[in-house]
């Protein structure tokens, strides 16, 4: 059951009929200077409500006995890469009973409640567990890669490994999808950081070169902590790292430079991966093939 927050006026969603029927809005300040989010739930009208805005909203206006699910569930879970753009779209909801879900609401409905144990509470909302959304949002996206990528965020955001997840499957029955899920689950890793990380080490492990480490560590010759590889292959001295748009700013490229020229004095080879070489994984194979050979004839 949804577990109602803090119902007050302070520019987040609230219920329009209990803020008048408390006398914290008139119906003209209601319909001036409020939005409508979802039928009897308003925001202030000053700014567009963001995604955290839009759970709460849904869980304001969830029906007795709902269930915040989905992206909407990983976003309460500490999901910060798939879920803004979809919870902009719908919240997830699961419902026991038939709903007339409007704009930006989607139920799906379960025969009975979820067991307690795949239930917590978030930020003041009855929510899916760790375990559960990530079941959940591989079993309802339809790219397996896609899946996976969304099964790693969720698990990397909570702190939660891949391994509690995949116990948790096995022991479920009945749920659509399942049988794929405890595959895609052998190819996830609570470690990866970001969709692209995972992708990347998709590329890797599904090639014919040798499995990585993943977030290796890297000391200088002091013994003092110099970086976190993405990636790397501790034997031949290999780091690879990917670079999203942050390694693009000032002050993280002026670190990024540092540690380069520090790891090519240890005598590490530094490979860093975009976006856009993503797009030709066979050129960042080789790069990193070449490398591995470099190191392998060096030791």
């Amino acid at each position: 059951m949804i577990v109602l927050v803090d119902k007050k006026i302070a520019g987040g969603p609230f219920l329009g009929s209990e803020a008048l029927a408390a006398g914290r809005v008139s119906r003209h300040d209601l319909r001036a200077s409020h939005r409508r989010v979802f039928p009897d739930v308003y925001v202030n009208a000053a700014a567009a409500p963001d995604p955290d805005a839009l759970v709460v909203a849904a869980a304001l206006w969830a029906p007795s006995g709902a269930l915040v699910c989905g992206l909407a569930a990983a976003r309460l879970h500490g999901e910060r890469w798939f879920s803004p753009r979809s919870l902009l779209r719908e919240v997830e909801l699961y419902t026991r009973s038939p709903t007339h879900d409007p704009p930006g609401i989607r139920s799906r409905r379960v025969r009975a409640p979820l067991p307690p144990e795949q239930v917590v509470v978030r930020s003041g909302i009855s929510v899916t567990s760790v375990v559960r959304t990530a079941v959940d949002l591989a079993r309802w996206e339809d790219d397996d890669d896609t899946a996976i990528a969304k099964i790693d965020a969720v698990c990397n955001r909570s702190r939660t490994e891949v391994d509690e997840v995949r116990a948790f499957a096995a022991g479920l029955s009945g749920l659509h999808g399942l049988r794929r899920v405890r595959a895609l689950l052998r190819s996830c890793d609570h470690l990866a950081d970001s969709p692209q990380e995972t992708r990347l080490r998709l590329i890797i492990e599904r090639s014919h070169l040798p499995a990585p480490v993943s977030q290796l560590p890297i000391s200088n010759e002091y013994g003092a902590h110099l970086t976190i590889a993405d990636f790397a292959y501790p034997e031949e001295r290999v780091a690879i790292f990917y670079d999203g748009q942050l390694h693009r700013r000032g002050p993280t490229w002026e670190y990024d430079a540092r540690v380069n020229a520090e790891l090519a004095e240890l005598g590490w080879q530094v490979i860093r991966v975009t976006a856009q070489m993503l797009k030709t994984p066979a050129t960042v194979l080789r790069q990193i093939g070449s490398a591995l050979a470099r190191g392998r004839s060096v030791g």
